[in-house]
């Protein structure tokens, strides 16, 4: 019998063999038997080594073919095996829901309240997170060796420059733009170099805000921060006290309390007040409106700071500021 006759013999064979086959064991014997290494393929390769040269190449072609052919046969009834025994899926059960992204906490505050100071009439004004000490220090009446250089620890940069301390250094950028009458708000990130506890960190995000117009007094103020914590702190019962205080960018100043939101008669919050203090506040320094060329006596104006984290900190009842940083999946996805 000739090789060629052999390699029909052989393709029969293995073709009778597949449709009889029933399990997957069964392929599996049928793969050793055929396709392994010692299996009737390649001992049949191995034979045509002493062959002539032209029926070597013409018979080694047709080898090969049959083992493509076979290898192939295989493949589909390993799959069809594979279809029998997997997991029947109903295309009627609702599908799993991804988790579903949403704004952090901080964004949710920040956006309330550029909404709500739209609303009422102020321009929101962006201003650069690096900074020049003329505009953080210098213009909002903080000259070289003021003590109040010393409460703002400072991140320098090696070109002189700084990390913003206070959204307050935006002052000296955008009213020299203005004409008066005119209303702004400035919210932002600012820097620290200082401790972190439960209520510090070294970054965190305040918003800055100005009224200049003539004949503008303490009551304006107070009416516009009355009127912004209620909203932001969702709170039409809110109560608040204003305590003078020193701030070297206004007079006179003030330190605008609320109720404490989480106590009654007293709390660690609190400190047993009943007090929670959250807008340092006041009418701007003759100085400041000097600096950005606005006449101070044309027109006066009243300013207010804020931190963002510390309304989000009344806002949810979260009692620790470092929370809001820690990027904490638990925590994130109570909001």
């Amino acid at each position: 019998m000739s090789h060629s006759q052999e390699l029909d013999k052989l393709e029969q064979e293995s073709n009778l063999a597949l449709s009889k086959i029933s399990t997957k064991d069964q392929l599996e014997t049928f793969r050793v038997e055929y396709l392994g290494r010692k299996g009737k393929i390649s001992n049949f390769l191995r034979t045509l080594k002493d062959l002539p040269i032209e029926e070597r190449r013409t018979v080694g072609e047709k080898a090969n073919k049959l083992r493509i052919d076979i290898e192939e046969q295989f493949e589909k009834k390993n799959f069809q095996f594979s279809g029998n025994t997997a997991r029947k899926i109903d295309v009627t059960i609702p599908g799993r829901r991804p988790p579903v992204g949403h704004l952090h906490p901080l964004t949710i505050i920040r956006r309330e309240i550029e909404d709500l100071f739209l609303g009422m009439g102020f321009k929101i004004a962006d201003t650069p997170e690096v900074e020049e000490a003329k505009y953080n220090f210098d213009l909002v009446n903080i000259p070289l060796g003021h003590p109040a250089r010393d409460l703002m620890d400072t991140f320098w940069l090696n070109d002189s420059r700084l990390l913003r301390t206070h959204t307050s250094a935006g002052q000296g950028r955008v009213m020299p733009t203005q004409n008066p009458p005119f209303r702004i708000l400035i919210p932002g990130r600012v820097f620290r170099k200082e401790a972190t506890d439960a209520s510090h960190e070294t970054t965190f995000y305040q918003f800055e805000g100005m009224m200049v117009d003539r004949n503008i007094t303490l009551a304006h103020l107070k009416g516009v921060i009355a009127t912004a914590l209620k909203k932001i702190l969702r709170r039409s019962d809110l109560k608040f006290t204003f305590r003078p205080s020193y701030f070297p960018f206004v007079e006179p100043g003030l330190e605008t309390h609320v109720s404490c939101l989480f106590c009654k008669h007293g709390c660690s919050v609190c400190k047993g007040t009943g007090w929670i203090e959250v807008l340092p506040a006041g009418m701007i320094h003759p100085n400041v409106l000097k600096n950005v060329n606005v006449d101070p006596k044309k027109y006066q104006g009243f300013a207010f700071g804020g931190s963002i984290d510390r309304l989000a900190m009344l806002r949810f009842g979260i009692n620790d500021i470092r929370l809001f940083w820690s990027s904490d999946p638990h925590f994130l996805r109570q909001f």
